[in-house]
């Protein structure tokens, strides 16, 4: 796959899109496996769903981890890339940077201590 030339490839151009994309790229080298090139073709893919549809990587984060109606958000978006090369990726994107893509049944930790252990100090209690 070709890149798109209008999508930043460099890494000072990549860290305009925030932590997730590269909790993303860190998550697909050393969890998943993939190699610099397949977490380009990969890159390149998230990007341009993204630029398509007029929103970024980290947007979609944020709104489906903090907003009110967050649940609709995640379904927009996994909706939105189902039936297109991008469906995997959002998919790997979302799940890589804490968001469940499979259904209101997940186990989680007890407490937000577990949480905070086993996920990082992305998540905060929201009582706080």
């Amino acid at each position: 796959m070709a890149q798109n030339p209008k999508l930043p490839t460099s890494e000072a151009a990549l860290r305009r899109f925030g932590s997730c994309v590269e909790r993303w790229r860190y998550g697909l080298s050393h969890i998943t496996g993939c190699s610099p090139h397949e977490i380009a073709q990969r890159l390149d893919v998230l990007l341009q769903f993204c630029d398509e549809r007029g929103f970024s990587p980290e947007q979609m984060i944020e709104e489906c981890r903090s907003r009110p109606d967050r649940i609709e958000r995640r379904t927009f978006y996994l909706s939105t890339a189902r039936n297109s090369k991008a469906n995997l990726v959002v998919q790997s994107f979302l799940v890589h940077n804490g968001i469940n893509v499979f259904g209101d049944l997940v186990c989680m930790p007890a407490t937000v201590e577990g949480v905070m252990k086993e996920q990082g100090n992305q998540w905060a209690s929201r009582s706080s």
